[in-house]
């Protein structure tokens, strides 16, 4: 498999759509500094599923699409596009659901929002996809096939954890790896699983006993609903009746509303006849009076309008003479305005033609001094001219002289360095001459150090001490163990003994009661005190039944007693149920009987006295005898359950409820003694384990005291070990150095002597260069003085004609102003006069306008007086006229006040009636409601009922019902008691015993499950370790191959650390390190060696796990740029051996390297911002200078 193309689009600087094809085995990517060779680097990476932007020299994703630049909008997407072929050789193909064909094409592409998509062959896919499809091929965002700028300094800091990432991936264990993950996952998941199916398992056991109790308790409920039912049926009984006599009731009363009713509407309509005919009448009288408010009104107006015109035209008289003064006063203003301004300007005429000489004689005194100003301006620039030059001369001459000074400073100072160099490297070598024999033997003496340190660590690394005390650990971590588990079951059993003892001994209260009672009242109670004795508790089968009796009984009074006694038949067999009181107790002496007082130790009853228990078995006829023969109150039990008294045998089958109570009680004194055999011998083996475990822990102590003393020994080892093989190798340094140097000493020399010439003759040359700008200088500073002071002369006469020219421009400019300032005063002034004029005449003609009006107004003021006198006349009479009308008017509106007060009491009256005629018929109508849906209710409840039969048994004869009130009660506080019922609790329970019965055949298929996949993980570390190490060994091989080639000798090698976290048989899993020891050096790693050596030692590596997994191809970038030409030399021979089995693709600025490349792609930037490809075929150019 190879790589056939490389597609860009927007990626980076590669705005246009660029194509990379790789034809042949060496490509070489050329170009200068910053035009986007490393982008193609950062391509491959990206596409190859790179997620860190960082790593790929951004802030964020989206940074890798084309920004845009100065004249080129940026792009909305960036895509990348690798395309391989031969994908399905045997060899080095890939084994992949997703490759099908024998090219395989990978794309990924990125939005402005950072969202990436990848596809292969045109298929959408995950980016896991696109890491399954290359796992095992050397293929990665950061494999060892893609050597970006920096990764060979990575590889030499590398951890030892990133070291063996490499080795892993050449070896092909990544593929392992990610089906060990993704098994391990399974697994994890499986054991989630179970926890998960165990803890559903526990919690629906717990909701199975919840159902169970709730289904019981769902039971009593029903039992107490049917019960409260058949109660709530006679209450519905009752309340049909109750409903029946108020629905009689209400009738009753509909009857005598309604003739009420009708009396009330009789009297309501007479009332409004009455009401109707004075309406009439308030109307009429309101009409008469309503005309003679108008006509009043009327007058009133007339009255108003004639007043107002005759005020108005007084009015207007008096204004017409207050605006003839105004007018009178205005035409003297005038008058006097225009004599004013005739004076005005005969003044401003005069003074203006006396300033009009001066002004001109000063404007010619003023261009006579500006001209000679100009003149003499012209002069002084020409000498400033020549100042300036010469200035200008001067300056260079000191400049010249200072520079020369400043440099023979410099040379001097150079001097005396050389002469501290000189003495330096003279005591330098004489020093190390001395030095040379006492290095030596510190190098001996530290060598000797280090082996015995190293020996010392050995011994100290012995495992065999660590090994006891991990074997401890578990001892004693397996005796805690046992220990909390004896201790949980001495805690339950202590926990079920006492509840026991509690049971069996505790002596209530009512014991004492029943021991102090004379009487039998508290039988009853009897489950509650009673105790067998030892003997008793081996009948306690038969006694249960016994005492079931007792129990169950019904206690008769004295009287009850001669009642029972006379029955007939007192000898039946049937069980009589009576306790018979006798005065007292009867004795038995017969050997075959045992007194009940030796089966109980409590209670001690006299009832007991005349009992006993026959211990054989009696067969029916001997029963029957026995029976004959008791004629006494005396009580006889046999073992086999039968009771035998002077009433007949009754077998203990019919005693009672209670027939496990005195069993159970012997089962629980059994089980205590039980429990106190077994909480010995636990509390014993308890104490021996507890001792066991201090003597256990001790050890461990001891051990871990021992181990951690060990373990300070072999840091204080290691330390003086890492310190003097430090010190080693710094000795080794220096004696390296000192022979440089000793070698260097006549090189410095001659090149010191060298220098001193140098000096001196520069010196020479800068001291002639002083003495010349010195001389210069002398010559040229008394003409520069004399241009000088011939232009300060001139700088003071341009001053003061400057302030000559001033002082007549500002007497010339204060003239002018005034000038200025009296024609505008003229201006203004003759403006004033036309105005006054104007407003002469305008007053004048005003004046006559209005004595004319006022004339006219003067002749129409009688006519007006007259007519506002007869309208107030007219006034006064028809106001006499409307208030008579409106006192009858006001009359007749009382009287229908209070009729129509009268009447909306009848109407309100009437319709009190009628609400409560309505309320009635409501009430019957509810009522009768009422009763026909109680009788509904009842038909729901029994099918039965008839209302229309009930109600007529109801008017037949008036029936009793009884209060069920108290009973609804303890039936509702039982239910209640019983709190919240869940009614479907059986059907649940039901349905939740179909779920738990198949959980355990669950359980056992996930703990299979789980074993196989253990199995699975261990085999996959088993063939990881065998292929890793085997693949180790053979990088190893190769590298020290390659490392000898390159360097002419030395050594190279990879080697696991000492990872004291690791076991054993995991110290294959530890870091590795990286050794080299180039020829003529001592062994020593990366970080030692100088950037050549680094280069060349991280690239035999590198070469040498592609030897052992060749990946499709090899991308390098700038990898060569520390190497000199010699390495670069040897750089090209490894890619060159290489070749045949892997693509090389390198980006070098280096001609030598450039030279193996059989084609060499240029990047160019020819747009700012914008790279563009270049494609040089060195074969086919090569022919074609050849012809």
């Amino acid at each position: 498999m190879r790589l056939k193309s490389l597609k860009l689009a927007g990626f980076k600087s590669f705005a246009n759509p660029t194509t990379f094809t790789f034809k042949h085995d060496i490509t070489a990517i050329v170009g200068p500094n910053g035009c986007g060779k490393s982008n193609v680097i950062d391509a491959i990476r990206w596409v190859l599923g790179e997620t860190s932007a960082k790593q790929l020299r951004g802030g964020a994703m989206s940074d890798v699409i084309f920004a845009g630049v100065e004249g080129r909008a940026g792009k909305s997407l960036a895509s990348v596009e690798l395309t391989f072929e031969h994908t399905q050789d045997e060899a080095s193909g890939i084994r992949h659901a997703l490759n099908l064909y024998q090219e395989l094409t990978l794309r990924r592409q990125v939005t402005k929002d950072g969202k990436s998509d990848y596809f292969i062959n045109g298929q959408r896919v995950r980016r896991r996809d696109v890491v399954d499809v290359f796992l095992g091929t050397g293929l990665g965002a950061r494999s060892y096939a893609v050597i970006e700028q920096g990764m060979i300094g990575r590889i030499v800091d590398s951890s030892p954890i990133e070291l063996r990432s490499f080795i892993e991936e050449g070896a092909g264990v990544s593929r392992y790896q990610a089906r060990r993950d993704e098994t391990q996952k399974k697994l994890d998941e499986a054991r989630d699983n179970l926890e998960r199916l165990s803890d559903l398992q526990g919690e629906l056991k717990k909701q199975q006993r919840t159902l169970m109790r709730q289904a019981e308790s769902a039971k009593r409920y029903q039992e107490l609903s049917d019960e409260l039912a058949k109660i709530n049926k006679e209450d519905l009984l009752k309340r049909i009746f109750e409903a029946w006599q108020y629905h009689e009731h209400k009738k009753t009363q509909q009857v005598s509303s309604s003739e009420s009713l009708n009396a009330l509407e009789t009297a309501v309509n007479k009332a409004k006849v009455e009401l109707e005919r004075l309406s009439n009448k308030v109307a009429e009288g309101q009409w008469l009076k309503d005309d003679a408010r108008d006509k009043y009104h009327n007058a009133q107006m007339a009255e108003q309008t004639a007043q107002h015109n005759f005020y108005t035209l007084n009015q207007e008289l008096s204004q017409a003479d207050d605006k003839i003064q105004r007018l009178t006063l205005i035409k003297t203003e005038a008058q006097d305005g225009i004599a004013h301004a005739t004076k005005e300007l005969t003044k401003l005429n005069e003074e203006r033609a006396s300033i009009e000489p001066s002004l001109k004689v000063l404007g010619d005194q003023l261009t006579q001094k500006q001209a000679e100003l100009k003149q003499l301006q012209g002069n002084w620039q020409s000498i400033r001219d020549d100042v300036n030059t010469l200035q200008a001369q001067k300056n260079t001459l000191e400049n010249a002289q200072k520079l020369a000074e400043s440099q023979k400073s410099r040379v001097l100072a150079n001097r005396e360095k050389w002469i501290k160099k000189h003495n330096e490297l003279v005591l330098s070598f004489e020093s190390i001459g001395k030095e040379n024999s006492a290095d030596a033997d510190e190098l001996t003496r530290l060598a000797g150090e280090i082996k015995t340190l190293s020996l010392r660590r050995e011994s100290l690394a012995d495992d065999d001490d660590k090994d006891k005390l991990d074997e401890m650990t578990k001892t004693v971590q397996s005796l805690q163990s046992s220990h909390a588990t004896l201790e949980k079951r001495h805690t339950a059993l202590a926990s079920e003994y006492d509840i026991l003892h509690k049971m069996v001994h505790a002596k209530p209260k009512a014991e004492e009661t029943l021991a102090k009672a004379d009487d039998f009242s508290h039988l009853t109670r009897l489950k509650d005190v009673v105790r067998l004795s030892r003997q008793g508790e081996s009948f306690a089968g038969v006694l249960d039944g016994f005492l079931g009796f007792w129990m169950d009984a019904k206690i008769f009074d004295d009287l009850a007693l001669k009642a029972a006694l006379a029955a007939p038949n007192t000898k039946d067999k049937q069980a009589s149920r009576a306790i018979f009181k006798t005065g007292g107790g009867y004795g038995v002496n017969d050997g075959n009987l045992i007194a009940f007082g030796q089966l109980f130790d409590a209670p001690r009853l006299k009832l007991f006295d005349a009992c006993y228990l026959l211990d054989e078995e009696l067969d029916e006829q001997a029963l029957s005898r026995l029976s004959d023969q008791i004629t006494d109150g005396r009580l006889i039990l046999t073992k086999t359950g039968w009771l035998i008294g002077s009433f007949g045998v009754i077998h203990g089958s019919s005693f009672g409820a209670e027939s496990s109570l005195l069993s159970q009680k012997a089962e629980h004194s059994k089980r205590l003694g039980q429990l106190e055999d077994e909480l010995g011998a636990l509390e014993d083996e308890l104490e021996q384990s507890e001792k066991t475990l201090k003597t256990h822990t001790a050890q461990l102590e001891a051990l871990k005291i021992a181990q951690d003393e060990k373990s300070a020994q072999m840091t204080v080892v290691l330390s003086s070990l890492h310190k003097v093989q430090q010190a080693h190798t710094t000795l080794q340094v220096k004696i390296q150095t000192d022979a440089i140097k000793r070698e260097n000493f006549a090189k410095n020399k001659a090149a010191l002597d060298e220098e001193k010439e140098e000096i001196g003759s520069e010196l020479k040359v800068l001291e002639s260069q002083i003495a010349d700008s010195i001389q210069q200088l002398s010559e040229h500073l008394p003409r520069f003085e004399s241009a000088q002071n011939t232009m300060t002369a001139m700088t003071k006469s341009m001053d003061e004609l400057n302030a000559q020219v001033k002082a007549l421009t500002d007497e010339h400019q204060g003239l002018q102003l005034k000038n200025s300032t009296l024609t505008q005063a003229l201006t203004h002034t003759q403006r004033l006069l036309e105005l006054a004029q104007k407003n002469l005449s305008q007053a004048e003609t005003d004046i006559q306008v209005v004595k004319d009006n006022e004339k006219n107004l003067t002749a129409k003021l009688p006519q007006l007086e007259a007519a506002f006198k007869d309208a107030k006349a007219q006034t006064a009479a028809l106001k006499v006229i409307s208030e008579e009308h409106e006192a009858a008017a006001k009359a007749l509106q009382l009287m229908q006040v209070k009729l129509q007060e009268n009447l909306t009491e009848a109407h309100t009256n009437f319709a009190k009636a009628q609400t409560e005629a309505a309320q009635i018929t409501a009430d019957t109508a509810v009522g009768e409601s009422r009763l026909i849906d109680l009788g509904d209710e009842m038909m729901r409840i029994d099918e039965g009922f008839n209302l229309p039969s009930a109600l007529a048994d109801f008017r037949a004869k008036t029936p009793k019902f009884k209060d069920n009130t108290a009973r609804i009660d303890a039936i509702k506080a039982d239910i209640a008691k019983l709190g919240a019922v869940n009614l479907a609790a059986a059907q649940e329970l039901a349905e939740l015993e179909e779920r738990v019965s198949p959980m355990d055949t669950q359980i056992n298929d996930i703990t299979e499950s789980m074993a196989k996949l253990k199995d699975a993980i261990s085999a996959i570390d088993e063939k990881t370790k065998a292929l890793f190490l085997s693949t180790l060994d053979a990088v190893n091989a190769e590298l020290n191959s390659l490392f000898t080639k390159v360097f002419g000798g030395g050594q190279a090698s990879l080697a696991l650390i000492d990872d004291e976290n690791l076991t054993k048989a995991d110290k294959w899993r530890a870091g590795l390190v990286l050794m080299a020891q180039p020829k003529g050096k001592k062994n020593s790693r990366l970080a030692v060696l100088s950037g050549g050596e680094k280069t060349l030692t991280a690239l035999s590596l590198i070469f040498a796990i592609f030897k052992q997994h060749p990946a499709p191809f090899c991308v390098l970038d700038e990898v060569d740029a520390p190497l000199d030409d010699a390495n670069v030399g040897r750089f090209t021979s490894l890619i060159h051996e290489l070749a045949d089995s892997v693509q090389f693709i390198f980006i070098s600025h280096n001609k030598l390297a450039m030279q193996i490349a059989d084609e060499l792609k240029g990047i160019t930037m020819p747009t700012a911002g914008i790279s563009s490809l270049v494609t040089v075929n060195l074969e086919e150019a090569e022919k074609y200078i050849e012809s």
